[in-house]
């Protein structure tokens, strides 16, 4: 008697590579997530949320002085001044276009422990 094997069992794992085969592309798709730490009295912050307005890239905006989980976020990413920039994980502490523009042009990972550019 033949041996058969059950539909499921060849496709499911064709199933799951397709499927992350799509997660991977949307990741590597969608834009960068850029997340700033301001405070409202920073001038650098102003420059920094019109860098990015120029070039049409979304952003994520958190005040520290009023938002107190943004202010832990912020201590545990190291941060001692603002702006603090956080582009897909990779943090820039000040307000520097070279370094935005590096951390932009860097292949996207994902990162557990946000290393911090100094300008």
């Amino acid at each position: 008697m033949p041996r058969t094997r059950s539909l499921t069992t060849r496709t499911l794992p064709l199933a799951l590579a397709i499927a992350l085969l799509l997660a991977v592309a949307q990741f590597a798709a969608a834009g960068p997530v850029v997340e700033l730490y301001v405070t409202s009295w920073c001038p650098y912050c102003t420059k920094t949320k019109a860098y990015f307005d120029g070039k049409g890239i979304p952003y994520t905006v958190y005040d520290i002085d009023k938002d107190p989980a943004a202010n832990m976020r912020f201590k545990r990413y190291g941060g001692r001044g603002v702006p603090l920039v956080m582009i897909d994980g990779a943090a820039i502490a000040g307000y520097s276009v070279a370094e935005f523009e590096k951390a932009l042009a860097a292949p996207k990972t994902a990162q557990s422990h946000p290393k911090i550019a100094t300008p």
